[in-house]
């Protein structure tokens, strides 16, 4: 349902997010075509990269272990959920940190597909909550496209969210980006220039 050009654009988009931070170009393509074999539209498939890779920066995971969760990742998004099992897969590398959980149940409350009691229980005990199928592949593509930093506080609150959550989700943002873009290592630096 698209075309050579805006897969081009879509490819171009991924390319310049690689060029400025400590990912590759070649985990991106990897990566869209999982997402968008999963059943993800291009453009969905291509905010959703940003995130999971801004995400994955902020956690402190490595390009490698962000590659091996992203494939995970797309397959729980094939089944329309992710389950306890898919999220150990990021928990293992890294992600999956309080800020990734708080903002998953904000977004799962906004797109209501999440009870109170339910949310009450994951702030206990996220693992044992999400049999219950509440995180969704419309819920974590939100989240990711929030933490690709392309949109301000307003745009942010418009989705759905309070003004305290999108000033949250916005300083998030900034500190997930900052983190996939400012090479802190001579190993990242190295990846970096090789990019």
């Amino acid at each position: 349902g698209t075309n050579l050009n805006y897969v081009s654009n879509a490819l171009g988009t991924l390319n310049d997010y690689a060029d400025n931070t400590i990912y590759s170009y070649g985990d991106m393509t990897r990566n869209i075509g999982q997402f968008t074999n999963a059943g993800l539209k291009l453009e969905e498939s291509t905010s959703m990269i940003k995130g999971f890779s801004n995400e994955a920066a902020a956690s402190g995971t490595t390009s490698q272990g962000a590659a091996a969760a992203a494939y995970q990742l797309s397959q729980a998004l094939s089944a329309g959920q992710i389950r306890l099992m898919d999220w150990r897969s990021l928990t293992n590398v890294g992600m999956g940190n309080d800020n990734m959980k708080n903002g998953l149940l904000d977004v799962a409350k906004a797109m209501k597909t999440i009870d109170a009691k339910t949310a009450a229980a994951a702030q206990k005990d996220f693992n044992s909550t999400l049999e219950k199928g509440w995180l969704t592949t419309e819920v974590m593509s939100k989240y990711l496209s929030i933490m690709t930093n392309d949109y301000s506080e307003a745009e942010i609150a418009a989705m759905g969210f309070s003004a305290e959550q999108a000033k949250a989700f916005k300083e998030q943002a900034v500190v997930a980006e900052e983190a996939a873009t400012k090479v802190r290592t001579f190993t990242q630096l190295m990846g970096t220039l090789k990019e």
